[in-house]
């Protein structure tokens, strides 16, 4: 297929050819010009993507009030809380401390005082 495409044309251009050399014998003037257009094979160029912002849409809010809505809770059941008391002490109150140290001056001063003094006053007794 490619051959007799390729024949069809070399027959094309030789035609043309010949045209062009006619033509330039029979009209031998400076102000005629002839031209051959050859358009290329059949090339598809895509063109560019082109965005289109589209137009923007206006409209009225529209404010609707929601209905009340009541659901009842479900009933808590719940064991009541247990309270212990603290367990009573009792604290008996520790006798009293005494320093045996404090008996022993205690009596040395009596002893000191029946000594000097009571002696000293009852001279005649003894």
């Amino acid at each position: 297929m490619t051959g007799f495409i390729r024949t069809r044309q070399l027959a094309a251009a030789a035609l043309a050819l010949a045209a062009v050399a006619g033509v330039s014998a029979a009209h031998a003037r400076t102000d005629v010009y002839f031209s051959v257009g050859v358009q290329p094979a059949g090339v598809y160029v895509q063109p560019a993507p082109v965005y289109v912002q589209p137009q923007p849409v206006y409209t009225q809010p529209v404010y609707t009030q929601p209905r009340p809505v009541y659901t009842q809770p479900r009933p808590v059941y719940s064991q009541p809380p247990v309270y212990l008391a603290p367990q009573e002490i009792y604290v008996q109150p520790a006798p009293p401390a005494y320093v045996y140290g404090y008996e022993d001056e205690r009596a040395w001063r009596r002893e000191q005082w029946r000594h000097r003094h009571w002696r000293h006053h009852h001279r005649d007794r003894d």
